[in-house]
């Protein structure tokens, strides 16, 4: 959950079981969807839909977009950027009809998702993880961090244990990079202290804190 604008807040909700897992598709279901909440009268919207099970959310306020990553099945874990977050198109990301990544179970002869997510009308991922990283938590640090870390976004991450120092174009059209730094932990979440230009990490496997710093 992250806050949003006009007093609402917006909130990712994933999909589970196979049954939840087709309703990603159906705008009359808020499984597998973004939807902006607002905190007076608890109305909701839809913001994007087909996102199979999004871990991080983040709304920049000056440029009026949503980043969101996103668990695939096995790979094809997902950065997914949404221009239009005012409900004017309600972006679409393919799932459970595409994704880069592969069932789970015994190895198929051919692909079960549909690799290419334009060419049946889906909005295709900034960026893939191809080999799954077990995304979680985004941020974007500030420029007050460190004078070599400019304009930079950090990336959690489950399976792998690290943290991916990630730039965007101006445009957030483009991935410019992404840096992996490898922290040794399952990380669940992340969080900056402004005033004390720490990075604060949510460790999953002995219910630890990390800290960095310059």
């Amino acid at each position: 959950m992250v806050f949003f604008k006009n007093g609402k807040i917006l909130l990712t909700i994933g999909d589970w079981t196979w049954a939840q897992m087709v309703l990603a598709q159906d705008r009359n279901s808020i499984f597998g969807k973004i939807i902006s909440i607002d905190i007076k009268s608890k109305d909701y919207e839809i913001i994007a839909m087909g996102s199979r099970n999004a871990q991080g959310l983040y709304y920049d306020e000056d440029r009026d977009i949503i980043i969101h990553t996103e668990h695939g099945p096995i790979g094809g874990d997902e950065i997914n950027i949404n221009f239009h977050p005012d409900n004017k198109i309600i972006e679409n990301y393919g799932w459970p009809i595409s994704s880069y990544g592969v069932k789970y179970g015994k190895n198929k002869k051919k692909p079960y998702y549909k690799i290419s997510h334009s060419k049946l009308g889906f909005k295709e991922p900034l960026y893939n993880y191809i080999t799954a990283i077990g995304i979680s938590e985004i941020i974007k640090l500030p420029n007050s961090f460190s004078d070599f870390w400019q304009d930079n976004f950090i990336i959690t991450s489950l399976n792998r244990g690290s943290i991916y120092r990630t730039k965007f174009d101006k445009d957030f059209k483009k991935l410019l990079f992404t840096e992996e730094i490898f922290i040794g932990r399952r990380i669940r979440d992340i969080k900056y202290m402004g005033k004390e230009k720490k990075i604060i990490l949510a460790l999953e496997n002995r219910g630890e804190l990390g800290i960095l710093s310059t």
